[in-house]
C-alpha cells in the first residue's frame, strides 16, 4: 500500500445490512418447552424465547417486503463510495503500476485495485471497472490466498449493483460466485455480506419464476439473520 493511503474496502453491502438485520427477522418466537418446575430445576431467570424461522413461503414474503428499502440504498452506496474515492481515475494514478504490484506480490495494493474496480463500477464507468476487476480477480488467489474473502466481497458488491439495475443474469452470476468465496469462511465481519447475497438471490429467483430457489435463499436469509441475533459469531 502506498504510504498514507487508506486501504479501499468493499462497503456497499455493509451499508445495506445495517438496516436488514433490524427489519428482516421479525419472525415468530417459540419458547422451548421446559419440564415442570421442581425445587431442583427452578432458576432465578428464564432463558429468553428462541427465535424460530417461519416457513420458507413466509420468509420469501418478508424478503419481498424488504425490497423497496434495498433499492433505496443504491444511491446511498454510490454516495458513500464516492466520498471515499471522489475521483477513481485520479486515485488510480496514485497507485503503483498494476504489473509492478503483481511482480512485487504486493497484496495490499492488489486489494486497492480490487476496491478501485468497484468504485469505477459505482461511478458509472463499467468498462474501466470490468477491466480492473478482471485483472484483480485473475491474481487474487495467487497473491491473497484461496481462503481470503476480499475477492468475494468485491464481487458481491458489484453483483448488488447489477441487481439495482435489474440486470439479473449478471447479478446472479456475480453474487453466486461471491458466495462460494465468502460463505465457507463466514465471520461476524462478513456475515452481513452473506445475508445480503441470500436476499439478493431470493429476489432474483422470485422475479425470474424460479420458485424453489427463491424459497431456498429466502429461508437462508431469515435463518442467518436470526443466528446473527442469537448466536454471535467471531
Amino acid at each position: 500500500m502506498c504510504s498514507g493511503k487508506v486501504q479501499i474496502s468493499p462497503i456497499a453491502i455493509t451499508l445495506l445490512v445495517c438496516l436488514s438485520i433490524s427489519i428482516l427477522p421479525a419472525v415468530c418466537q417459540t419458547p422451548t418447552v421446559a419440564p415442570p418446575a421442581t425445587p431442583a430445576t427452578i432458576t432465578p431467570a428464564q432463558a429468553p424465547p428462541k427465535l424460530v424461522a417461519p416457513s420458507a413461503e413466509e420468509c420469501l414474503v418478508r424478503v419481498r417486503g424488504f425490497e423497496p428499502t434495498l433499492m433505496r440504498l443504491k444511491d446511498t452506496c454510490k454516495s458513500t463510495i464516492s466520498a471515499i474515492i471522489p475521483d477513481p481515475a485520479a486515485y488510480e494514478k496514485t497507485l503503483p503500476a498494476f504489473d509492478k504490484v503483481i511482480a512485487e506480490k504486493d497484496g495490499k495494493n492488489l486489494r486497492n485495485y480490487g476496491g478501485l474496480s468497484e468504485a469505477f463500477y459505482y461511478a458509472g464507468d463499467k468498462e474501466k471497472g470490468k477491466e480492473l476487476f478482471s485483472k484483480f480477480e485473475a491474481n487474487a488467489v495467487s497473491l491473497l490466498g484461496a481462503e481470503d474473502t476480499f475477492l468475494g466481497l468485491v464481487k458481491g458488491d458489484i453483483g448488488l449493483l447489477f441487481f439495482f439495475e435489474n440486470n439479473y443474469p449478471d447479478a446472479e452470476t456475480y453474487v453466486l460466485d461471491a458466495l462460494t468465496k465468502v460463505e465457507p469462511h463466514m465471520t461476524a465481519a462478513n456475515s452481513n455480506n452473506v445475508l445480503s447475497s441470500y436476499m439478493c438471490l431470493a429476489l432474483i429467483y422470485d422475479k425470474t419464476n424460479q420458485n424453489a430457489k427463491a424459497l431456498e435463499f429466502a429461508k437462508k436469509a431469515v435463518e442467518l439473520a436470526i443466528k446473527q441475533r442469537q448466536e454471535p459469531m467471531k
